[in-house]
């Protein structure tokens, strides 16, 4: 005799259309929902979990970059570059065209020039010893002859022989005493310039004139200082500067 079968679900409602196998758990499906579940057929691996986080760290890397550019550009821009080309500054072939084009007569290094290679504080140093009364022949001991009968009377004076037509008329008597004080405080604005305080004319520049202001003042004595047996001239200096682009 056959086990009578247990039903283990509610009757068909009457008047349903949903059928008896649909409303209902079979033996076998109680089984199945009451039984453990199976454990998680591919389990993530100790490698997968630091792949996962070496990932993150990577994203969140690169969105810290992304944000401190951002920050950095916005409110600490990178100073832009600038960049330079040379120009000279010429002062004519007078002494008015040099004045109109901004141009002064610089005492030391006895020529006219553009004003941004100018150096006051030397001038004026050398100014301070030419026109002291210390002077083997006085101050300003600047001669237009050999024998020091035509004395030049003041700097507008001296600075107005550029105009001179001919490198005679450009040409100034002067003691050697005065000679080695051009070459020592021409050779301390050299040094200002190399320290970038001040810009040096294109004569002035030149390596040969440091060296022969260096080889004078090594040999002071060569010639007596209390004779007009020196001389040079006065003129016109180019200025060649920087200037950014």
């Amino acid at each position: 005799m056959w086990p009578l079968k247990v039903k283990t679900a509610y009757e068909r409602l009457q008047g349903s259309e949903v059928s008896s196998a649909s409303n209902s758990f079979t033996d076998g499906d109680a089984e199945k929902l009451d039984g453990p579940h199976p454990s998680n057929p591919h389990p993530r691996s100790m490698f997968q979990y630091f792949y996962d986080a070496l990932r993150t760290s990577i994203g969140l890397f690169c969105l810290w970059i992304v944000l401190v550019t951002a920050w950095r550009t916005t409110f600490h821009s990178t100073p832009r570059v600038i960049r330079y080309e040379k120009q000279t500054l010429e002062c004519g072939n007078t002494t008015e065209e040099a004045e109109a084009r901004g141009c002064a007569f610089d005492l030391l290094s006895h020529n006219w020039v553009a004003k941004q290679c100018m150096d006051s504080l030397t001038e004026s140093e050398y100014r301070e010893y030419v026109s002291s009364h210390d002077r083997k022949m006085g101050p300003y001991p600047y001669f237009l002859d050999p024998e020091g009968k035509n004395r030049i009377v003041g700097e507008r004076a001296f600075a107005l022989l550029a105009n001179g037509p001919t490198l005679a008329d450009q040409h100034v008597y002067t003691t050697r005493e005065e000679h080695l004080a051009h070459c020592k405080y021409l050779l301390r604005r050299t040094h200002r310039a190399a320290e970038g305080k001040v810009q040096l004319n294109d004569e002035n520049k030149q390596f040969w004139h440091a060296a022969h202001c260096l080889e004078e003042l090594s040999n002071p004595n060569k010639k007596p200082m209390d004779e007009l047996n020196e001389g040079f001239y006065v003129g016109f200096a180019p200025c060649t500067i920087d200037v950014p682009v």
